[in-house]
């Protein structure tokens, strides 16, 4: 190997070790994050929450309609 290409390897070795250092060793101030509702995944929050809400009403609906099935076969609740 010749020398250009030793001072290339060490090159790019140090480059590689520089670029993945920390830049400094105090922990930096970050501001803290706004509420989910008021960035660009508020409209999706909201929507799963009403289909949540949704999901609950059809689930008691279902219940409400299995009792109704039951009694009218005859079955009693367990």
């Amino acid at each position: 190997m010749n020398s250009l290409q030793r001072i290339g390897s060490i090159a790019i070795c140090l480059g590689v070790l520089v670029g993945c250092g920390s830049g400094s060793s105090e922990p930096e101030d970050r501001p803290e994050p706004p509420p989910v509702e008021d960035t660009v995944f508020g409209d999706t929050v909201s929507t799963m929450d009403k289909a949540r809400g949704v999901q609950d009403t059809v689930d008691t609906h279902k219940q409400d309609l299995d009792r109704q099935m039951d009694a009218n076969e005859g079955r009693s609740q367990e």
